[in-house]
Parts: C-alpha cells; sequence; structure tokens
C-alpha cells in the first residue's frame, strides 16, 4: 500500500499516472465511489470525501479503512490534507477532519511508502 497526501492541486494523480501505466479509467473517486464495497481499482482518490460520505451516512470510517487496508493491501491511496487551518466552528466538520487524519494515519501505518506532494514535488516521509 501506498499513500500520497499533499494540499488541495498539488500534483498528488499526476505524480501516479506519471509514474505507473494506469489511467484515469483506472481510479477509483472517493467523492463517488459506492460505500458498500471495497473498490478493485489500483488507485482510489480523494480518501477524505469518501471518509466524509462514510460520516454523513452513518458507517465508521475507520472500520471501512481496516477492511480496505486488509483486502487492498497493493493499492495507492490519494488524500488531500485537510487538518491544517482554522478549527471549523461547524462540530461535523471538526469530526470529519478528525476522522480522515485519523484513516490516513491508519493508512500510513500499513504503507510502505507515504509522500507529501507540495507543489507538484514528492517528499517521501515513509519508504524509498
Amino acid at each position: 500500500m501506498e499513500l500520497i497526501v499533499g494540499g488541495e492541486g498539488q500534483g498528488k494523480l499526476e505524480l501516479v499516472f506519471s509514474r505507473t501505466e494506469i489511467s484515469q479509467e483506472l481510479v477509483c473517486d472517493g467523492s463517488s465511489c459506492p460505500l458498500d464495497r471495497i473498490p478493485e481499482q489500483p488507485v482510489m482518490d480523494h480518501l477524505h470525501l469518501l471518509i466524509r460520505r462514510l460520516l454523513e451516512s452513518g458507517q465508521d470510517p475507520l472500520a471501512y479503512v481496516r477492511r480496505l487496508i486488509e483486502e487492498r493491501p497493493d493499492l495507492i491511496v490519494i488524500s488531500n490534507e485537510v487538518g491544517c487551518g482554522v478549527v471549523p466552528v461547524s462540530g461535523f466538520e471538526r469530526e470529519w477532519r478528525e476522522a480522515a487524519g485519523r484513516a490516513c494515519c491508519l493508512v500510513a501505518q500499513h504503507a510502505c511508502r507515504v509522500e507529501r506532494v507540495i507543489a507538484g514535488i514528492p517528499v517521501i516521509i515513509k519508504g524509498e
């Protein structure tokens, strides 16, 4: 498993495309993928949005991520960093940021490689 994190529009998915033979058709988008099954595609983009959707539907996002780790150890996971900046007033927004952060921590623990992308430049946090 690999985890790629960074801010919005920093080139995370483009980095995956440049390193692999993977095309857009082989990317599961967390903003719209089914919540009732683990994706079969080799890349999951927008984990942070998937976490939001799981919370909104009353599901446990960490249970989903544990299942994802178990069933898809070869997956490339991409997530925006959502915990930086001003703390939101909304309770749900705070809960979502916390859940997204915990989900990324869980993925990072099991990942062989973790990178943060800033302005299109990958910075290795874990792995080689």
